[in-house]
Formats: C-alpha cells, structure tokens, sequence
C-alpha cells in the first residue's frame, strides 16, 4: 500500500515543482538573447547589420554593452502569453553630440523559441531617422557566432 501513496507523493511533487519552475520563468523578451537585423543606421539606410540584444527586467543592450535601450511592456493593446508588445527609448552621448531613441516594438512567443521586432526613430540636432530590428531568440554564443558569420558574409560581397 505505500508504493502507490509514495509513487502518487512523487508525482505530485514533481509537478508541482515543474509547474512553479514554469510560471517563475519571466515572459519574452525578458532575460533573453536575440541576434538581430538593424537598417535604418549607416550611410546606406537600406544595409542591415547584425547585432545581439539581451533583454533584463527594464534594459534591453547589446552584449558589448556600448548601446542600451529603456524598455517596458505596453499596458494597453493585445496583450496575450504569446504576444506582447513593448516600448523602448534611450538617449547615447556620441562624443557630444546627444542621439535620442524611442520606438515601439513586439515579441511573439510561439514555438520554441520568440521573435522580436521593433520601429522606432532617432534624432539629433535637426536629422531624423526611422530605423527597425527584427530577429529570433538564440543562445548568447550562438548569437555572437551568427554576428560573426554574418559580418564575414557581408564583406564577401
């Protein structure tokens, strides 16, 4: 009779703890890496570059650190365990000169693994310039080996 009682015992904690382990898993984009297409910066604003962000609880950087981005969910909208949007926004001092960020942007968590896009517009002095990232979650070793490649492939050409 304590076999099963202890098998059932078993079980039940192991879900239970399963369970908890899934629910204290923050949602996208949060505590994650993604490797990323940016266009809109550069001299051609049609040439994507590839970069890696790292999202924590309220800053979104790239793995070097040099850039971060403010961001936050967006309260109102469609708002499911699947797909969520964000804001984002953040002002870089290059040598002087004050370069102000801000967009809008959305995970989308089906499968495996989540993706991510974002718009957004940057100014300084007089200039404006629209920019977008899209790209898919990835480890962070696999995303610098993906920047990598694809750096070696755009200078191929």
């Amino acid at each position: 009779m304590r076999r099963p009682r202890t098998m059932i015992l078993f079980t039940l904690s192991a879900t239970l703890l399963a369970s908890s382990a899934l629910v204290a898993k923050s949602p996208a984009p949060e505590g994650r890496t993604y490797f990323i297409h940016v266009i809109g910066f550069g001299d051609d604003p049609f040439m994507a570059e590839a970069d890696c962000l790292t999202f924590d609880a309220t800053q979104a950087c790239t793995l070097d650190g040099q850039t971060c981005l403010d961001w936050s969910r967006i309260e109102e909208g469609r708002q499911t365990v699947r797909e969520s949007g964000f804001t984002m926004s953040t002002e870089i001092d290059d040598e002087g000169l004050v370069i102000t960020m801000e967009g809008q942007g959305r995970v989308d968590s089906r499968g495996p693994k989540s993706s991510i896009a974002a718009v957004g517009q940057a100014a300084a002095l007089d200039q404006r310039m629209n920019f977008t990232f899209a790209g898919r979650q990835t480890s962070r070793s696999r995303c610098l080996d993906m920047v990598e490649d694809f750096q070696s492939q755009s200078t191929s050409r």
